[in-house]
């Protein structure tokens, strides 16, 4: 199966993407070459993936040295001044610059992007299998974490932590973040801005990049392959359904689970009780409503996760039979795979990628330097 054409040619109602979309009908015969505009799209996503860890590592500087401005604020203070540098920092400032340079044009998009959606339901019904999809991610993400508990990268493996933490009011905030603000802003940014950009180029290919892309801007290996196998549901889903709303529904659905956990653990009673349970070999007796609803939480999870395997491995294998023909264009698979990846901009963004999911060479170092010229 080629799955870089995956999408053109087995999504019910979809227009097809590529060559047969973009040239008149006059001009069938002798169509002007693809490949000048996808190597443009191609480097100018990877101007807009540098600028997201420049000003990643911008916010960083600035966090690190307005610290000592910081010290003895409250939990919720805390979540609110994370709150406002990642919305300003990792969203609007990334998002805007993404939209310039790749000469988006939102406003004549908006109504394509927020559409009714076709299949709608059927859509939200994979939300089980997108839920097994990214668990097992999550599985392959906590075995490879074992293999480098005892080194530099185990940091790498733990910035999920801080969101099972604090009180009620942070945990509220932290719900906002992740349930509002974070669905409607990815979704316009890869599934609006990154998705179309190179849907004219095949949906396969496209789905493809912006997942990874979604993946590695969570800046973590605790998140990437997670995050990225979401982010091939959603782009699917986009694509499908002919708009961003649903996706941005199962993207709230994904983070409202987590998020839902870290409210509930907030109550002083389900964290004595997940206290003593650390402690002792079996699980102490439930003394409140507030543990029961936490215990039945967790079951609920964990049926849904075992149910969305069971459908996610069902949709792959249905996947694996169905022979998908192949797009005809100048650009192979290869090729565009390629072209993207040559790219020097690409590169460069890939480097600092892989550095700050791992050791983060270049921010820490760059952050010693403003704190010796700031500090002494």
């Amino acid at each position: 199966m080629d799955y870089n054409n995956y999408g053109e040619n087995t999504l019910p109602s979809i227009e097809q993407e590529g060559v047969q979309r973009e040239f008149p009908e006059d001009n069938q015969n002798n169509p002007p070459s693809l490949r000048p505009g996808f190597k443009s799209v191609c480097a100018r996503i990877g101007v807009m993936m540098i600028v997201v860890f420049g000003v990643r590592l911008l916010m960083n500087c600035v966090l690190v040295l307005l610290s000592p401005c910081f010290e003895g604020i409250t939990p919720l203070q805390d979540a609110l001044i994370s709150f406002a540098a990642a919305f300003v920092f990792l969203n609007v400032i990334p998002i805007a610059i993404g939209m310039a340079v790749l000469k988006f044009p939102l406003k004549q998009r908006v109504k394509t992007l927020y559409s009714k959606p076709r299949y709608a339901g059927r859509a939200i019904g994979m939300f089980p299998a997108m839920y097994g999809a990214a668990m097992l991610m999550q599985i392959l993400t906590l075995l490879l974490a074992s293999l480098f508990k005892d080194t530099q990268m185990a940091d790498s493996f733990n910035a999920t932590q801080s969101l099972l933490s604090g009180d009620l009011p942070s945990a509220i905030v932290r719900f906002i973040q992740a349930v509002i603000f974070a669905p409607i802003l990815e979704e316009l940014w890869f599934r609006g801005l990154v998705l179309e950009s190179l849907r004219p180029y095949g949906n396969g290919f496209a789905i493809f990049i912006s997942a990874i892309l979604f993946g590695i801007t969570h800046a973590n290996l605790a998140q990437f392959f997670y995050a990225t196998a979401i982010g091939l549901f959603l782009a699917y889903i986009a694509i499908h359904t002919g708009s961003i709303i649903v996706p941005m529904i199962l993207h709230a659905m994904m983070n409202g689970i987590s998020s839902i956990t870290s409210l509930i653990i907030t109550d002083p009673d389900v964290s004595n009780y997940l206290a003593q349970a650390g402690i002792v070999d079996e699980l102490p007796p439930v003394t409140s409503t507030s543990v029961m609803i936490y215990l039945i939480w967790n079951v609920i999870v964990l049926l849904l996760m075992a149910v969305g395997i069971i459908m996610f491995i069902v949709k792959l294998v249905r996947i694996k039979r169905y022979k998908v023909p192949k797009m005809q264009t100048e650009l192979s698979t290869g090729t565009r795979w390629g072209i993207f990846l040559s790219r020097p901009t690409v590169i460069i963004s890939l480097i600092f990628a892989v550095d700050t999911m791992t050791v983060a060479f270049i921010t820490r170092e760059i952050i010693k330097l403003l704190a010796v010229i700031f500090y002494g």
